[in-house]
């Protein structure tokens, strides 16, 4: 629609007309003049003037109007140029856009709308919309009407079915084209396929499911070992919560019981791309010792590593039940086995003998068999000790307590003992109550295998007060090399093993309660073990030794 009748005029047109109606205008009034009024004619010379003044004017009219054209025609060559660029915009654009009338029926089908749909542009143009909407989806008129009402839609969710009737999810915008009169002529609308999209979300949705539910603690860390992610389990094993572990460097669990070389494999491995899968002791929050079966994998993409994954599968339990058990077994196979074959060949002896022997014989005999039965009873007694310091609830109570109760069945026990005892002053500190049955077997085992004389000294460390320090000494022969070893190596062997179930016992409560057991000389000349125990215990602690 023009704004006037003279906007389709060219300028040499507009000039001519000008031209045209401005000398018929002076000729023709000269002559209207003289023939009506009966004027005499104008000079000559102004009538040239006139046609002068109307001639510049023309080229006037003619230079501006020619302007104006040129102005006009590059606009048009503009649009032009532009509806050109936009026809091939659509016609390569990688999303699905297709153009209706008001009515429904194609106007634009791009390549991108056959690759989604099935069908070819040829097939739909001039002709209604070939897809159906899905059953939860809007069909396309209610689509058409919201977009002509709403003067276009941004991301509305459909579902549309393609020619070979797979159901297809999109992502649908749409604008409306208008002519001069603002009356819509096309509907244009621009589909981004989401079906697959919409699987990875759910996939993915599964999977943090998965994460957050399993019974596994798993935790994410950056390519520097930063963690960006924990789930509950990760919470529950090591008690730090996800507020306090993201952002944290994966060592905030390292107990410092595995060696550097340790950590130097670990890295090289998943630096290289390859999954590390070894047993690790890591240390909760609050300071408990823990074993778990640690998997770590690189988070990468087109080998470049953005990150890793971590799985922890907490062992404790399990190992040290195992340890516990393959001690015992030993125990009880090879002692119940010497003690059982010097009870039948006494016992063999005193039946055929018994006719001939004297009375001190028969005396000596019945008195080792009496002797071999009461150690059978005794370890019998002591793996009941055991199994009931470790398996018993553990409650914070004081350690001045838990020595001095300790003294006192000592010295009922062994009266001609000497038990000297020296707790640090103003040392109020709690620990794991069952520290306390660990204390009854060190002072037990040094005055039966040791001297007369046990100093027990209790006092807080230089540089750590979360620990302190119980320290029996003896003053007899010491503890074999060979049993301590098989102490600290954790597990026993056919050629190398200990002697009896005390200082499993000792090994077993103090690393449960989180702490730690070394042998040193005595000052009194025997054996001093010394107990380093974190304070405050309010929990039961689990622990599985290391493999040193």
């Amino acid at each position: 629609m023009n704004d006037s009748p003279f906007d389709g005029l060219d300028a040499r047109t507009m000039a001519l007309a000008y031209l045209g109606f401005g000398t018929a205008g002076i000729l023709g009034g000269e002559l209207l003049l003289s023939a009506t009024l009966g004027a005499p004619p104008a000079p000559e010379a102004e009538l040239v003037k006139g046609l002068v003044f109307v001639a510049v004017s023309t080229a006037f009219v003619w230079a501006l109007a020619s302007r104006k054209d040129r102005r006009i025609e590059r606009q048009q060559a503009s649009i032009r140029s532009s509806l050109d660029q936009l026809r091939t915009v659509v016609a390569a654009s990688p999303v699905p856009i297709i153009a209706v009338t008001p009515e429904g029926r194609v106007t634009r089908w791009n390549d991108a709308a056959t690759e989604a749909f099935g069908w070819e542009r040829d097939e739909v143009l001039g002709e209604p919309l070939p897809y159906s909407a899905g059953e939860n989806s809007e069909n396309s008129e209610e689509i058409i009407r919201r977009t002509i009402d709403e003067d276009g839609l941004s991301d509305v969710s459909v579902e549309r079915r393609r020619s070979n009737g797979d159901l297809r999810g999109f992502r649908l915008s749409t604008a409306v084209v208008r002519d001069a009169d603002d009356e819509p002529v096309e509907i244009v609308g621009v589909f981004v396929d989401v079906t697959d999209q919409r699987r990875r979300e759910r996939r993915l949705r599964e999977f943090e499911q998965a994460v957050e539910r399993a019974g596994h603690a798993i935790y994410l860390t950056t390519p520097d070992g930063e963690i960006t992610y924990v789930n509950p389990a990760f919470e529950e094993t090591t008690g730090y919560d996800a507020a306090e572990a993201v952002g944290e460097p994966a060592s905030i669990l390292s107990s410092g019981e595995m060696p550097d070389a340790y950590y130097d494999r670990l890295w090289r491995t998943i630096q290289s791309g390859e999954t590390w899968r070894e047993r690790i002791i890591d240390r909760r929050k609050s300071g408990e010792l823990y074993t778990a079966i640690q998997t770590i994998a690189p988070i990468a993409s087109d080998d470049d590593i953005h990150g890793y994954v971590a799985i922890q599968s907490d062992i404790t339990e399990s190992e040290l039940t195992r340890q516990r058990l393959g001690v015992l077994n030993r125990m009880f196979r090879h002692n119940l086995r010497n003690r059982m074959n010097v009870i039948e060949g006494y016992a063999e002896l005193i039946r055929r003998n018994a006719a001939g022997v004297t009375d001190e014989d028969l005396t000596d005999a019945a008195e080792t068999i009496v002797e071999a039965a009461s150690e059978l009873v005794a370890l019998s007694e002591k793996a009941q000790t055991v199994s009931d310091a470790l398996e018993s609830e553990a409650t914070p109570r004081r350690v001045s307590a838990l020595v001095e109760s300790a003294v006192s069945r000592a010295e009922s026990t062994y009266p001609e003992a000497t038990i000297r005892t020296d707790i640090e002053t103003e040392l109020f500190a709690r620990v794991d109550s069952r520290v306390g049955a660990a204390l009854d077997e060190l002072i037990a085992n040094a005055l039966k295998h040791g001297g007369e004389t046990v100093h027990i000294d209790v006092y807080q460390t230089e540089d750590d007060d979360s620990k302190l320090v119980v320290r029996v000494a003896d003053d007899g022969p010491g503890i074999p090399d060979e049993e301590w070893r098989v102490i600290k190596r954790g597990e026993e062997t056919p050629l190398e093993h200990g002697t009896g179930m005390g200082l499993w016992l000792v090994h077993w409560v103090v690393k449960k309660a989180g702490g730690s057991m070394e042998l040193e000389p005595s000052p009194l000349g025997g054996t001093a073990v010394t107990l380093k125990l974190p304070v405050g215990a309010e929990r039961p602690r689990t622990w599985f030794p290391s493999e040193e």
